[in-house]
């Protein structure tokens, strides 16, 4: 039976490594290869292996080892296939790709559409640049904490369901993965008219830049 003691008192020894050397890269490797030799020896402790097992579970690490080198030889490859995945299966979810810059996949219906952080609420938005504002439809403005009871109705607006009413807001806040933008002018439109909410250039027009090339679309803080 392999003997416990020595494994416990080495994993309880971790607890005195420094962080820090988890953000060295060759460090980190060191460390993974020690402890995978560290197994090895431990598998051995306690009791008599012959030759021919010895030399199994040397193969075995062995395979194990090269496996892993050669995926972490790859970790930005396998990054970006994950995150092209990710965003083929949850379009409405942002992709960083690099400094203050998300990308959007195009959803099947066409459009893209995104998550928004309001006031560190979510709500999935329409991009849409047609609308001159950020528009929210009546009962989404009162579950991100606009109270629509108290808004003032008062100027007209063209919706997909035919001429509306809206009342003009500001939202403090509003974030998409990274890229944050406050006191955006928004609009409330009168309940019904409105089936989800929109991101229009009154954010966008906030943003460095947006740009559209096939079916991904570019966002720049």
């Amino acid at each position: 039976m392999i003997r416990l003691a020595p494994l416990f008192i080495i994993l309880v020894g971790c607890d005195n490594i420094d962080p820090s050397l988890t953000n060295d890269t060759d460090t980190l490797m060191q460390g993974i290869y020690l402890l995978a030799f560290l197994a090895l020896v431990l598998t051995g402790i306690g009791r008599t292996i012959s030759i021919s097992q010895t030399l199994k579970y040397l193969a075995i690490w062995a395979a194990l080892l090269i496996a892993l080198i050669y995926a972490y030889s790859f970790r930005t490859e396998l990054n970006t296939a994950y995150l092209r995945v990710k965003g083929e299966l949850f379009p409405t979810l942002a992709q960083p790709a690099g400094d203050g810059v998300v990308t959007l996949r195009r959803n099947v219906d066409g459009h893209f559409s995104v998550q928004v952080d309001v006031n560190n609420t979510p709500a999935t938005f329409l991009i849409d640049t047609g609308a001159s504002s950020v528009v929210l439809p009546y009962r989404v403005a009162d579950t991100l904490g606009y109270d629509p009871a108290n808004l003032s109705f008062i100027i007209q607006v063209g919706t997909a369901n035919g001429t509306a009413v809206a009342a003009p807001i500001k939202i403090e806040r509003m974030e998409i993965d990274g890229i944050i933008v406050r006191d955006v002018s928004a609009l409330v439109v009168e309940e019904g008219k409105l089936g989800q909410p929109l991101l229009g250039m009154s954010f966008l027009n906030r943003l460095h830049g947006f740009s559209v090339s096939g079916n991904t679309m570019t966002l720049t803080q």
